[in-house]
């Protein structure tokens, strides 16, 4: 999407959008864009809380009616996502100088559409609060984040799962600037909707479960973290198998948390099967090549 983006607006690589009628040009296109973005495949992206009930490692396509329904019937509309992916894409090179412009001249025009209180409204404002995170500009990040919120509860409800993407990324920009007993509330309000609305077992559920668990160890509180690893990991392991990236990812997390507390063997036995996991599946990769004493083990049947 973004190369079919940027071949049809070739000027923008060049202009670097200092031009303020580049930037309602690009932002035009984006919307021209809705009907080809609403069929493109999911991908990951970086971002992933941004969009509710999508998650991130993270997968962002058109969304379901089911998945619609389930967000109390608000659909993120695929100009914004291509948006998104077109600022991510900026934000990931440096060039913050076209990104930040593109998302404030998008929230400009979306406000003069629609009003400030509305949830597309919302959606910019959490966009371009991670493109000021990405900067360390957190005050700016945080006052944005902080309307983002307003405006979603007000229009969405305490409990839709869009409130509680905006938490989460609010607790993790609190985290980022070390206030962890501002950030730790936020987050469990985010566990508490995302469980009522996916399930306790759900892997976002898991997601969410991780975050909350590295912000309780910056405090010392290894009882809870070690209990938030370990349920993350259970879902893990049980909804999306034990071979997911999620699962040693995880394990890792909790193993360094055992070595914080002086529980080597813990950390050791966690991280053994890290590294067996690890070694199968480039042995799977290659044929099986380096791996020769397994299948020699093991019985025909």
């Amino acid at each position: 999407m973004i190369v079919s983006f940027l071949l049809r607006f070739p000027g923008l690589e060049t202009w670097g959008l200092k031009n303020k009628a580049a930037v309602k040009e690009a932002w035009g296109l984006c919307v021209s864009l809705q009907a080809e973005k609403e069929g493109l495949d999911d991908r990951k992206d970086p971002f992933s809380s941004l969009f509710p009930g999508e998650d991130d490692d993270q997968r962002h396509g058109s969304q379901s009616p089911s998945v619609a329904a389930q967000q109390g019937g608000y659909e993120i509309p695929a100009r914004l996502r291509t948006l998104h992916n077109l600022v991510i894409q900026y934000a990931s090179q440096g060039r913050y100088e076209v990104a930040v412009p593109l998302c404030k001249q998008a929230l400009e025009d979306l406000e003069k559409s629609s009003g400030h209180s509305h949830p597309d409204v919302a959606t910019m404002l959490n966009i371009l609060a991670l493109v000021y995170r990405d900067q360390n500009k957190y005050k700016e990040a945080t006052d944005l984040l902080n309307d983002a919120l307003d405006i979603r509860e007000q229009t969405l409800g305490g409990e839709h799962p869009a409130v509680a993407a905006t938490l989460n990324n609010l607790a993790v920009l609190y985290g980022k600037r070390g206030k962890y007993t501002e950030a730790e509330p936020l987050c469990k309000r985010a566990l508490e909707i995302r469980e009522k609305v996916l399930g306790t077992n759900h892997p976002d559920v898991a997601k969410q479960l991780n975050n909350l668990a590295l912000l309780c160890q910056n405090q010392g509180k290894f009882e809870e973290v070690e209990q938030y690893y370990q349920r993350a990991l259970h879902i893990y392991q049980t909804r999306l198998g034990p071979d997911d990236p999620n699962v040693a990812k995880t394990k890792n997390n909790l193993a360094n948390a055992y070595l914080k507390q002086g529980k080597y063997q813990q950390a050791e036995e966690l991280y053994k099967e890290i590294l067996s996991s690890h070694d199968l599946e480039l042995a799977t990769r290659r044929g099986g090549k380096g791996l020769a004493c397994l299948p020699a083990c093991l019985p025909l049947s």
